[in-house]
């Protein structure tokens, strides 16, 4: 099971990406990618979970996979990697999908490790579009994924955290 946590982290928006407030609980950064002509607005997110759990990096990819399946028509894993090693495992996925309005989806997921506060934490960057945006998007999501880090905190910051 996961918990909510904070993490400082840092990451470059990519360009033509517009953050917008997060909506849904455990995400700490969603992006939207204008286009007035699609149908589906692609997006970006990132959800940040402290993983009480010793499970192995598939089986948290299966549980993103599980718990869009509930809301989705129809929904396939066309591909799935493990990556990182031993320290800091991680794992991506392709999935396509079919929402009930029958709007096809592609979805690529990225699972990676951090250390946090209270053990192993979790970082969720997912990047959701049509298969035709997809192709011309996929290259921001792997430059998004590629800038994301955990912050050092300076010491200036560290003597302004009593203030």
């Amino acid at each position: 099971m996961a918990d909510l946590v904070t993490l400082p982290l840092g990451f470059d928006v990519p360009e033509g990406w517009t953050p917008v407030p997060p909506i849904a609980p455990g995400l700490v950064f969603v992006a939207v990618h204008p286009n007035p002509k699609a149908d589906f607005t692609p997006n970006i997110t990132l959800g940040i979970q402290q993983r009480q759990d010793c499970l192995p990096m598939k089986d948290i990819a299966d549980e993103a996979v599980e718990r869009l399946g509930r809301t989705m028509a129809l929904l396939d894993v066309a591909d799935r990697q493990e990556v990182g090693g031993p320290a800091a495992p991680g794992c991506t996925q392709t999935l396509r999908m079919r929402t009930g309005e029958g709007q096809d989806l592609l979805q690529i997921q990225v699972f990676l490790t951090v250390p946090g506060p209270a053990g192993r934490v979790v970082l969720e960057l997912v990047c959701t579009a049509d298969p035709q945006d997809a192709r011309t998007l996929v290259p921001d999501f792997r430059k998004f994924v590629a800038s994301v880090h955990v912050r050092r905190e300076t010491p200036q910051e560290k003597e302004n955290d009593g203030d």
